[in-house]
């Protein structure tokens, strides 16, 4: 009855923090694969279930020694200090040391490794200060424009660049925040994580599966910015920025996760070839 007691508190005492992000945070700074981050955490841990029962069944009150409870407090202590000044990267990242302290003093060690990577993929839901994702999206923005416009130039197309302009015809292209390829990067690096986990395979093609995401993510945000660039050239502002802007974002991410599905078939057959011979 205690145990549950406990879970109800962090539960009122997270609500706000979790609606605060669910409403508008992660859309406001374009971090949008935060959305599912916490529902496949919690799938991820519910898969566990038979074993964390039978490790709850042995379970002894009270955890062992003081790393756990040092968590807790850790983690309890970044809450005030992040809800207090009103930082919610820091609040929200609060949530993994209370809950690594919390499920390691009720329910012992076992349990902190059984639960280790829903746990830490929670971090994916974190949104990072504005000052850190620009400096990461800004160079990834200049560098998609100077890449896009190279190629478009290598065909002949009449493209200029003045920095995060594109000029192709009588079109003007601007490279914001979403054109940097940060969000499918994310995205596709949360769903290959995930999915990796889950994956039966050796930890050597687990490797390079999740390696792959990362020139796949890329390569795919480029396919969009020069599939953006071309419609806007041949049929104008109004079609390239409007329906087709979002239309081929979707279109990328299926490409990059049949792609995923791809490589993973690929390496079975490999891995199914060598066993025979």
């Amino acid at each position: 009855m205690f145990n549950y007691i406990v879970w109800a508190l962090v539960a009122i005492l997270y609500s706000p923090v979790v609606y605060q992000l669910y409403r508008s945070r992660w859309e406001i700074i374009d971090y949008t694969h935060a959305y599912f981050i916490l529902p496949v955490s919690l799938f991820l841990a519910w898969r566990k279930r038979k074993e964390l029962m039978a490790i709850i069944a042995k379970a002894k009150p009270a955890g062992t020694g003081f790393l756990f409870p040092a968590f807790l407090l850790a983690g309890i202590l970044l809450f005030i200090l992040g809800w207090r000044n009103e930082y919610l990267s820091l609040t929200a990242g609060s949530m993994i040391p209370v809950l690594i302290g919390l499920i390691g003093f009720l329910y012992g060690p076992k349990a902190v490794r059984t639960l280790a990577f829903p746990i830490a993929y929670l971090a994916l839901m974190i949104p990072p200060p504005l000052g850190i994702l620009d400096a990461i999206t800004l160079p990834m923005r200049y560098g998609i424009s100077a890449v896009a416009g190279g190629i478009l130039k290598s065909f002949h197309y009449p493209v200029m660049r003045q920095g995060l302009l594109l000029y192709i015809g009588n079109q003007e292209i601007f490279m914001g925040a979403p054109c940097s390829g940060f969000r499918s990067l994310i995205t596709m690096l949360s769903l290959g994580l995930a999915y990796i986990h889950i994956l039966k395979e050796t930890r050597k093609n687990k490797f390079i599966i999740l390696l792959s995401v990362v020139p796949m993510a890329l390569f795919g945000n480029l396919l969009r910015v020069l599939s953006l660039c071309l419609v806007t050239y041949y049929f104008g502002q109004e079609t390239g920025q409007g329906f087709f802007h979002d239309f081929s974002g979707i279109i990328v991410f299926v490409i990059m996760i049949l792609g995923l599905l791809g490589i993973e078939a690929y390496l079975k057959m490999k891995r199914a070839i060598h066993e025979e011979s």
